[in-house]
């Protein structure tokens, strides 16, 4: 397996990661998803994270960069993210295109690795993505590189990220949709306690849950969002929002969940899919 390492933040003793999942964008500008301009929601995400001075370290994108497979989808998304300066780490989504993204999203600031080692964290991306599918399958061979990966570096602290969602988040319909051996990459991590977080998108709300030593937290989507606890698919009005994760050298995690105050999504509640 040709899995690229990316070794940052030496000599710091904290860590802010900020986590975006989920923008749908078009290559049309004015392309709607459940009424929702994706292309107005990042860019109300990202007015809000420099409204509120936030200075993340890092990026980390958990899929469904694009709607539309198209090369301008993918180089709107680093066009908004690349004047930040900051480095991207990037996973693709049931929506995406995986060699597309590795093609839009590699050149710096956008790192192509799925390991980052820091001085004192370890940040994993697990690929979760099935092509031509809407649920998401983590391989043997990917399980078998997390494994080595927590079995490499026991010492230090650990967050997972993936696309597809590893446990139920309460909604009927998305927990269809979700990571099919789900549970075989739950009891891995059971295994390893220095796994702190395992971090997703897809479900296009906040939730979180303990499942012994590893917290299970999803981020709201940059576009429209989804009913929580929904038996079938349902939109919600709740507004697009973000993930920042302040990590300590001590293994601690904290943890902010940011909605856009100044931006009222304009969601079509009569659509029953997308």
């Amino acid at each position: 397996m040709n899995k690229q390492q990316a070794r940052l933040f030496i000599g710091r003793s904290e860590m802010k990661v900020l986590h975006l999942s989920d923008p749908h964008l078009f290559a049309d500008g004015h392309s709607t998803l459940l009424g929702v301009n994706t292309n107005e929601s990042l860019l109300a995400v990202i007015d809000d994270i420099k409204s509120r001075n936030i200075n993340p370290d890092l990026f980390v994108v958990t899929g469904d960069i694009s709607q539309d497979y198209t090369p301008e989808s993918y180089q709107k998304f680093v066009e908004y993210l690349a004047p930040f300066k900051k480095p991207v780490l990037s996973l693709a989504g049931n929506h995406d295109e995986r060699p597309k993204l590795l093609q839009y999203l590699s050149q710096q600031p956008f790192l192509p690795a799925e390991q980052l080692i820091t001085e004192h964290w370890q940040l994993l991306m697990l690929n979760s993505h099935v092509p031509g599918k809407v649920h998401g399958c983590v391989s043997d061979e990917e399980l078998s590189w997390l494994e080595s990966c927590l079995v490499d570096n026991q010492d230090l602290p650990t967050m997972v990220f993936t696309h597809h969602h590893p446990i139920p988040v309460g909604s009927h319909w998305l927990d269809q949709i979700g990571i099919d051996n789900g549970q075989e990459l739950v009891d891995l991590l059971a295994r390893h306690q220095q796994v702190k977080m395992c971090a997703f998108g897809h479900v296009h709300q906040s939730t979180d849950r303990t499942h012994k030593h590893t917290h299970y937290r999803s981020v709201p989507s940059t576009c429209v969002q989804f009913k929580k606890h929904s038996a079938d698919f349902s939109a919600s009005q709740e507004k697009p929002g973000y993930n920042v994760y302040n990590c300590s050298k001590s293994g601690l995690v904290e943890v902010e969940m940011f909605r856009v105050d100044s931006y009222l999504p304009s969601v079509n509640m009569a659509i029953s899919g997308y």
